[in-house]
């Protein structure tokens, strides 16, 4: 889970515009909760979601309590906001969406590839951070929800432009359930084991993947 390149390049040039005393208002409101925003990664990066508290986001990033209550309604809606642009990085919809308007379905696998076995990131401990918390918490469970709709409506897309049809609507979105949960459970295992494991692991699940989809491609062309 991480930001973008493009979304870093975006700030870093609106601070280099801020210096130069030539932003619009809109543009310096949403610099100030890029701000927030990552120093709070910062921070639960480094401490953990409980033992950081909004006074220690205020201190990191140099803006005070009160404007980070007024952009942002408490700590969990900062979560938010990181849960919503990583999962919007990691998804990467205008690319797939891009690869099956190009009818190419190695594009779909790739993007698969890259789905079930991502590249490691320092935000992965926090990510699975916030999946713990969302057992007991709430408004964090609210947000997963809505992410996981994201993944879900994602990963559909995915496998019906590799198995299109209504007579397998069923089976692809047990499919979708299993590849979302699959590749969490690997996230998990790349924290305890080598990397050499996951990788393995990762490789078969997407020949299981294929299998299945193939599977199910048969069946379509048998009539």
């Amino acid at each position: 889970m991480r930001y973008s390149v493009k979304t870093v390049s975006r700030v870093t040039r609106m601070a280099e515009a801020t210096e130069a005393g030539g932003v619009p208002h809109r543009d310096k409101a949403l610099l100030r909760r890029e701000k927030i925003v990552s120093a709070a990664r910062r921070l639960f990066i480094a401490n953990g979601f409980h033992a950081t508290g909004v006074a220690q986001i205020a201190k990191e990033s140099g803006i005070a309590v009160g404007q980070i209550y007024r952009d942002f309604s408490s700590k969990e809606a900062i979560v938010a906001q990181i849960v919503q642009a990583d999962c919007m990085d990691f998804l990467s919809p205008e690319s797939l969406c891009a690869g099956i308007q190009s009818g190419d379905p190695e594009f779909v696998w790739t993007w698969l590839g890259d789905f079930i076995r991502p590249e490691p990131d320092e935000s992965d401990p926090l990510f699975a951070e916030i999946v713990a918390e969302s057992a007991r918490n709430e408004r964090i469970a609210a947000i997963f929800e809505e992410t996981r709709e994201d993944v879900r409506g994602t990963m559909l897309a995915a496998l019906t432009a590799l198995i299109p049809g209504d007579a397998f609507a069923e089976r692809r979105c047990a499919l979708s359930d299993v590849i979302t949960a699959t590749a969490l459970g690997l996230m998990q295992h790349r924290f305890l084991s080598p990397a050499e494991d996951t990788d393995r692991a990762a490789a078969l699940v997407l020949k299981m993947i294929r299998h299945e989809v193939a599977a199910m491609q048969a069946e379509a062309a048998a009539g």
